[in-house]
């Protein structure tokens, strides 16, 4: 399932989703068992806003970069980076990763509910944890 674009094309008017139904959710692959749902997508630029909904025991399980800025507040839960070094996000918790720094891998330690924002796209290269019906558009326009 491929994530679904925003409903309103710029400029944009008000925009209101009153709760994720279950149908918007997509899991990826070897993170054991993370949701992603997309609220936001800017097919021209990348930049996103997704729901990261981690079950405990679930995370990314690799070092990796963005191609873009990330930005990321914790709802519920309590979610830990492992690298570059232990860093934990607990509820109303904000974290910024710049473009290119490498980080992870991490770990939910019990059920977190993470938003995540992306100035622009998520990735280079698909990460073994996305596909391509996952990873929103790359940088360099591909999508």
């Amino acid at each position: 399932m491929s994530p679904r674009p925003f409903p309103v094309t710029p400029p944009l008017g008000e925009v209101h989703i009153p709760r994720p139904d279950d149908d918007g959710w997509m899991l990826l692959e070897n993170t054991g068992g993370l949701r992603v749902y997309y609220l936001y997508q800017n097919a021209d630029t990348g930049a996103s806003i997704a729901l990261l909904d981690f079950p405990a025991g679930a995370g990314i399980p690799v070092r990796h970069t963005h191609a873009s800025n990330q930005f990321m507040y914790c709802l519920e839960g309590r979610y830990e980076y492992l690298e570059p070094h232990s860093l934990l996000l607990e509820p109303g918790h904000f974290y910024m990763n710049p473009k290119g720094h490498p980080h992870g891998p991490t770990r939910a330690l019990e059920r977190a509910l993470l938003l995540e924002i992306y100035d622009g796209p998520h990735y280079d290269e698909i990460p073994p944890y996305h596909t391509a019906q996952t990873v929103g558009k790359l940088s360099g326009g591909r999508p």
